[in-house]
């Protein structure tokens, strides 16, 4: 039997007896050591009220801190918030952040490769958990090499020396100290606060990494198994849009619709008028428009290409280049309005009323024309989407079709 190169790899990493014991005894201790210990002692409102205050500063410290700011810069963050970010994101006990943030860039870097640290195609249990059981044992060197902004920053630095401490005092002091400031034993804070939230906490960043890369859509990338899973984001605080940021990493936000949930991005909003956040970086519309169209069109074509060959010779090409006119006219209209949408809100307090009358105009009409070409483009696509795939000339509803998107206007 021919072994892959995943499973050799496997084979030579040793195992980290450390993590496979911590990972095994946090949700024995949190799960049924709470359960047990509510059984013997009751339930206190503040046991949930602990819980909840470390649940949302240790996981919007891994969303906000170490994810969206560390690993991808897609913020600035003055230094008392990024103090916050190292201490908190340390009670979340997923390691330093210049080691979780190397992970996750070359995660970006090798996605679904063997270089991939925890590539899905080596199964769900692994991206999930399962390569944590390993030891990394690459030279710091080699490891680092995708961190180097990180190596000269004194905090963060001092977050890595110090993250022992930080997770001990952090992670599970605090809130032991929390619970007895409010009349709680000890014991209390400590279950609820700290093993019951980390193993909570840990097995929701968990599933990012296997089930928003094994269920859910691609509307904007098909180049990796990444996927848009609405129902993971309230349980991530917005995470749950990962094909979105696999193709836009840089972006602070996930989701990018204001009906789409992300904690995360509502937490950076608030933060930024009191000068905690910055420079908030986002992708320009016309490009995640076009990522959009080209999924669409990548459909479009699957769904003629697996209709009745001789039709598809005769009929393809000609639906395919009016898609492909579509399309063009589509990015082309966003373009306009998103160029007009720009210039406005930059110079229009500078400029007289009629100016700026002239510019709203233009841009109103440069939006219908937008909305226009979009229409077309939706249209298109229904249409396509009427096609049979077996024997299409056999099918009066999909000769319709065929006529429809001939005579189409794009």
């Amino acid at each position: 039997m021919i072994e892959t190169k995943s499973a050799a790899a496997a084979r030579k990493k040793s195992l980290d007896y450390t993590n496979i014991a911590f990972l095994t005894a946090t949700p024995l201790i949190g799960i049924f050591g709470t359960a047990l210990y509510v059984w013997r002692y009751g339930f206190s409102w503040l046991d949930l009220v602990i819980f909840t205050i470390m649940y949302l500063c240790a996981g919007l410290s891994i969303t906000a801190g170490y994810h969206r700011y560390y690993a991808h810069r897609s913020h600035g963050a003055s230094k008392i918030l990024q103090l916050f970010y190292l201490i908190f994101g340390a009670a979340a006990v997923e390691n330093s952040v210049l080691n979780w943030a190397s992970d996750h860039r070359n995660h970006h870097r090798y996605v679904d490769t063997d270089a991939d640290p925890y590539n899905i195609n080596r199964g769900g249990f692994y991206a999930h958990m399962g390569w944590i059981f390993y030891r990394n044992d690459t030279d710091p060197k080699t490891r680092y090499q995708s961190v180097p902004d990180m190596l000269k920053d004194p905090l963060l630095m001092w977050q890595h020396r110090w993250y022992l401490a930080l997770v001990i005092l952090a992670g599970f002091a605090l809130p032991a100290l929390m619970g007895y400031m409010v009349g709680l034993p000890l014991l209390a804070g400590l279950l609820w606060g700290g093993f019951l939230r980390v193993t909570l906490g840990h097995h929701m960043t968990f599933l990012i990494n296997s089930a928003a890369h094994l269920w859910g859509k691609r509307p904007y990338s098909l180049d990796n198994t990444a996927r848009d899973n609405w129902a993971l984001a309230p349980l991530t605080f917005g995470e749950g849009y990962h094909n979105f940021h696999h193709k836009f990493p840089s972006d602070w936000r996930n989701g990018i619709r204001w009906y789409q949930f992300d904690m995360t991005k509502w937490l950076l909003a608030a933060l930024k008028p009191f000068g905690l956040v910055s420079d908030l970086r986002k992708t320009p519309e016309p490009l995640i428009m076009k990522a959009r169209l080209q999924v669409e069109l990548a459909a479009a074509k699957d769904k003629i290409s697996a209709t009745e060959p001789n039709w598809r010779t005769h009929w393809g090409d000609k639906i395919h280049e009016n898609l492909e006119a579509a399309k063009k006219r589509v990015e082309a209209a966003m373009e306009r309005y998103h160029q007009t949408k720009v210039e406005y809100a930059r110079s229009r307090h500078a400029w007289s009323s009629a100016m700026r009358g002239g510019l709203e105009s233009r841009m109103e009409a440069y939006r219908t024309e937008f909305l226009n070409a979009r229409m077309s483009w939706k249209s298109a696509m229904r249409l396509v989407n009427r096609l049979s795939y077996a024997g299409a000339t056999k099918n009066l509803m999909t000769v319709a079709a065929i006529l429809d998107l001939l005579k189409a206007r794009v």
